[in-house]
């Protein structure tokens, strides 16, 4: 988010995160902001207004992701593997969003901004967000409301995200429209589509990038070729080198099984033969192994990425993606470094809203404040 803010020209002043790792990633990419390591949980709006030091009146616009494991399908699949769901006060990470808006009533932004995955409107059969609404109503903000799918704003990728836009009364904020449409579909309703640039796709955003190999943990390397795509220009380093290039090492079963895989494969569609080489719970695990296409956007990238890459295997080369490629198909130009072991920094990667989408919003926010 901090990213696609300062594209869209913001100054991102101060940032509080909870993973040490990850607030040493901001810190080194946003220089001038304050980056405080911490727990929103333990640490208070007036303790991170006191250590930033920025004051309610020199901040325009907070924007918050409170942790979303909980409302996510595969976050709620492996929850339930250990307990029942039962309640949503199970889990404390159910109510962080409840610090996120005490932040909120002290800096009395004239713009705030929340980010979710699309099903925290309906987990809990809607109770939990109908405290998110009360919240923001209490705070006396004009509440937006929307899903966007990022591969509609020039992202490689099919990432839907909810957005809560809470606007001081008296502004007048709209979401941003699409600028890429998906060529597989004609939109009756809306015949300007046609006029918008089609979905940016896997080879658009990894075509350039070095030359790996399995294992690879090399931080700066040179571009394989130059640019074949205005989305890899955009995104190119100035000094034509390229970091992260870390690629996890796959087993020699994994491998043997990737060179089974067409473009698009999934797990369950490799002959029965092949699953026996590397065999999971096909009641299951059905889509564990998935093959990018090069001619498609790729699906979500998840913060599971950090655990195994097969949901994400190179769809010319017999390995998975790279932090970097992952990062690529985020959207993160190449000169924003991640810092951390290999697991961290996907997680990092996969845990980010896209920043040409957080572009797209903060251009329509900035638009509004102005």
């Amino acid at each position: 988010m901090s990213l696609g803010l300062e594209m869209a020209g913001f100054n991102v002043k101060a940032a509080i995160e909870s993973v040490p790792r990850a607030a040493q990633t901001h810190q080194q990419n946003f220089r001038d902001c304050r980056t405080i390591s911490g727990d929103i949980q333990k640490f208070s709006a007036r303790q991170f207004a006191q250590a930033a030091e920025v004051t309610p009146d020199q901040v325009d616009l907070l924007v918050g992701g409170p942790p979303c494991q909980t409302f996510s399908t595969i976050g709620r699949a492996k929850i339930r593997s250990i307990k029942s769901e039962s309640s949503e006060k199970e889990d404390p990470r159910n109510y962080l969003f409840s610090d996120f808006f005490d932040y909120v009533a002290y800096f009395q932004p004239r713009i705030f901004l929340m980010e979710n995955v699309p099903t925290i409107r309906s987990k809990y059969k809607g109770k939990l967000f109908s405290k998110i609404l009360e919240m923001v109503e209490s705070l006396n903000y004009e509440v937006h409301i929307t899903t966007l799918n990022a591969a509609d704003f020039g992202v490689p990728q099919t990432r839907r995200r909810l957005f809560i836009v809470g606007t001081q009364k008296g502004l007048n904020f709209s979401f941003p429209n699409a600028t890429h449409r998906n060529p597989n579909l004609k939109n009756a309703e809306d015949p300007n589509s046609n006029e918008l640039a089609e979905y940016r796709t896997v080879q658009d955003a990894l075509g350039d990038l070095p030359v790996i190999f399995d294992g690879c943990r090399e931080h700066r390397l040179p571009y394989r070729s130059e640019a074949t795509s205005d989305y890899q220009r955009q995104l190119r380093s100035r000094n034509g080198l390229v970091g992260n290039n870390t690629c996890r090492m796959s087993n020699d079963r994994a491998k043997v099984v990737f060179q089974h895989m067409n473009q698009g494969d999934r797990y369950m569609d490799l002959a029965p033969e092949v699953r026996r080489i590397l065999p999971f719970r096909e009641d299951i695990f059905h889509d564990r192994l998935k093959r990018l296409r090069s001619d498609q956007p790729s699906w979500t990238v998840l913060a599971h990425i950090g655990m195994d890459g097969y949901m994400y295997i190179h769809p010319t080369e017999t390995r998975t993606l790279s932090v970097r490629e992952a990062a690529r198909i985020q959207s993160f130009s190449d000169e924003f470094e991640f810092v951390g072991n290999m697991r961290e920094q996907y997680v990092q990667v996969g845990n980010a809203v896209p920043p040409l989408l957080a572009k797209a919003l903060g251009k329509t926010i900035m638009n509004c404040l102005k």
